[in-house]
């Protein structure tokens, strides 16, 4: 996302030096072929402006979308623990996300962990994922690398294959 906006600011400002460039030439009357290929230059950098800004718009809303999601997942994991201590086990019959928590545990995966799972599982990059937890992608490499270990798995493809595996069962 950083590198996007960097080349927003980039592709603005030699929008900005070209436009610039124009107006003094013009005014010098240099030939139009320069003219014209220095208009050129400044469309394709607003153009070039235009598709990142889209990109970094739909992408911060999916990041909204998926920090909204792990806010469920976080507060269903916490009526899953608040029903387990309180003997309530409103449902018996065990469904994907309940399935998905009891590997989880069984792997000792800590909260963070766990998220950092489900994150990975739905297709997110370790910066996106650093992203939407507000911490450090360093951090987020450091607990998949525990997720895998932990889980006996070899990386991202394992773990989403073991997840279709342990929900067609």
């Amino acid at each position: 996302m950083t590198i996007d906006r960097l080349l927003m600011v980039i592709f603005l400002l030699i929008a900005f030096a070209n436009v610039s460039d124009v107006v003094a030439d013009y005014h010098m009357q240099v030939a139009t072929w320069h003219l014209a290929i220095e208009g050129i230059t400044v469309v394709i950098s607003i153009a070039a402006f235009i598709v990142l800004w889209r990109r970094v718009l739909r992408r911060n809303q999916e990041l909204k979308q998926v920090k909204v999601a792990l806010s469920r997942h976080q507060q269903r994991e916490k009526e899953s623990t608040a029903n387990h201590e309180s003997g309530k086990e409103h449902d018996k019959s065990p469904d994907s996300y309940t399935a998905v928590q009891s590997w989880f545990k069984q792997w000792k995966l800590s909260p963070s962990e766990q998220e950092v799972a489900v994150l990975l599982i739905k297709g997110l990059s370790f910066n996106e994922i650093a992203e939407v937890r507000s911490t450090k992608e360093k951090t987020v490499r450091q607990q998949a690398s525990s997720v895998y270990a932990k889980s006996g798995l070899n990386g991202r493809n394992q773990l989403s294959a073991w997840l279709i595996d342990a929900l067609l069962e």
